[in-house]
């Protein structure tokens, strides 16, 4: 389980960095204006890299699950 919390950890930074760094001046093309204006949409970015930790957290206990149930019914067989 803590390997599955660290994995969700990991890409969560890893999606910061990409955001911060390369999404950023791709963000500042896009939303017209000044540094100001561009940070009403870190709020944005903060919950999408809450949901991108979280959907790598739950698909690998959804997996993980499938795994043990896999495994159940090929014992049954």
């Amino acid at each position: 389980m803590d390997k599955i919390i660290l994995m969700g950890i990991i890409g969560m930074i890893i999606f910061y960095i990409v955001n911060e760094f390369i999404m950023y001046p791709i963000g500042q093309l896009i939303f017209w204006g000044d540094a100001i204006t561009v940070s009403y949409h870190l709020f944005t970015y903060t919950g999408l890299i809450l949901m991108f930790g979280l959907i790598i957290i739950c698909t690998s206990i959804i997996v993980k699950k499938l795994d043990e149930i896999k495994d159940v019914i090929n014992k049954d067989k």
